[in-house]
């Protein structure tokens, strides 16, 4: 079982450049993520961020991870296993 302590969440996240993002996690760490693989053949939720004007759309959900504006969301363990 997961306490809260050990939890981490994303709390912060911002685009880079093309299709990298800089995350910032509850524990203090910051990585770089590079999300052009999982664009090269893409889930079909995940198609409309091709475009760099709908992927630059990413934000912090509310549980704890990121998402679109077109439904396609990341858990911060996946962003960390990444």
């Amino acid at each position: 079982m997961i306490s809260g302590a050990d939890l981490i969440e994303v709390e912060s996240v911002s685009v880079e450049k093309d299709f990298v993002l800089l995350i910032v996690f509850s524990n203090g760490q910051k990585k770089r993520v590079d999300l052009s693989n999982l664009l090269k053949n893409p889930p079909p939720v995940f198609s409309s961020l091709c475009d760099q004007n709908e992927f630059k759309k990413v934000s912090v959900n509310p549980v704890g991870g990121i998402q679109w504006d077109c439904g396609a969301d990341l858990s911060a363990d996946f962003l960390l296993a990444a």
